[in-house]
């Protein structure tokens, strides 16, 4: 039962979506790019590699603390924190002459995920306190 709750409620959705794209933007999209190569994150940036992963498992992560919903919310800001973490230290850090790549792009994707994620479990704590006032 508790799996069905779970599954039902529309930020689980935008988080498990997070996670995804975040996996999918580490073994398939180039972060950075030159004329002829593109930089994956499975090859380089171990630093951004390994804030991508964390934010991806926070993602998963924040899926199963469905109960104590202030800390969803404090799990996935964490999760977008490590979300900016890598996107500055790519700007910041590794880009000397390269362009951006798609997977720089899409990291905005990820980031918007857990953003509406967010907005959803505010509205469930709204939801929840109003019918507490009730009773």
């Amino acid at each position: 039962m508790k799996l069905i709750n779970m599954i039902q409620r529309v930020q689980s959705l935008f988080l498990f979506f997070a996670a995804i794209c975040l996996i999918t933007i580490v073994y398939s999209f180039p972060v950075l790019q030159t004329d002829n190569t593109s930089f994956l994150l499975t090859e380089y940036f171990p630093i951004v590699r390994l804030s991508v992963f964390l934010s991806a498992g926070l993602s998963v992560f924040a899926i199963s603390q469905f109960k104590n919903r202030n800390r969803q919310m404090l799990i996935t800001t964490i999760a977008r924190f490590m979300i900016t973490i890598a996107f500055f230290t790519l700007v910041f850090y590794y880009r000397k002459e390269e362009q951006f790549g798609l997977g720089m792009i899409l990291l905005i994707v990820p980031f918007i995920s857990l953003y509406a994620a967010n907005f959803f479990i505010k509205k469930d704590e709204k939801l929840v306190k109003s019918a507490d006032r009730i009773r």
